[in-house]
């Protein structure tokens, strides 16, 4: 029946061409009898949903359709709020996430093996077991594995930067330093 100027711009497509067709022609993929509210009787309140626009793109939105009548006639009245930012964003959080969980994975476990040889090196020093030589180069030992860890984190923040088009510009500049 009508389309407000945003519903207009998601879909794509001037009023004339939108005002007397079937929903199932831009904002509802579901088949002709298979009408989720008409045909399956369900409700949907706030409910994500996908909009096909007019390049037939499926664009997700949150939607609440409520019957409504009107001189006699049954009418479903349609709402939606385009969600394609927040789906971005949802991709973009699952994306830092997935990078973080490898860079914790890739640091942890050099750090854990220098903490056991750094214990190591104190037990040798309490039981008065060691030799002054010794124990300088094991702590330079680790100082140096201490320093490859850093490496290995920056090198993690270097490719982050550069090659995860998904994860937000601040996100790069916060990772390289800038």
């Amino acid at each position: 029946m009508d389309a407000n100027p945003i519903a207009l711009d998601v879909i794509g497509l001037p009023k004339e061409k939108i005002v007397g067709n079937i929903c199932h022609d831009f904002i509802c993929p579901a088949q002709c009898g298979q009408c989720p509210i008409t045909d399956l009787h369900k409700t949907i309140e706030n409910t994500e949903r996908l909009l096909i626009n007019a390049k037939g793109e499926k664009v997700p939105i949150l939607k609440t359709v409520a019957r409504a009548s009107m001189d006699g006639k049954d009418y479903l009245v349609e709402s939606f709020v385009d969600i394609r930012d927040r789906k971005k964003a949802e991709d973009r959080k699952i994306a830092l996430i997935a990078y973080m969980g490898e860079s914790v994975m890739r640091v942890n476990k050099p750090l854990e093996l220098t903490k056991n040889n750094l214990q190591s090196l104190a037990t040798q020093v309490s039981n008065g077991d060691y030799d002054a030589e010794d124990i300088r180069m094991q702590i330079q030992i680790q100082a140096n594995n201490i320093g490859k860890i850093a490496g290995n984190l920056k090198e993690l923040a270097d490719k982050f930067s550069e090659e995860r088009e998904e994860i937000p510009e601040e996100f790069r500049q916060f990772f390289i330093g800038k």
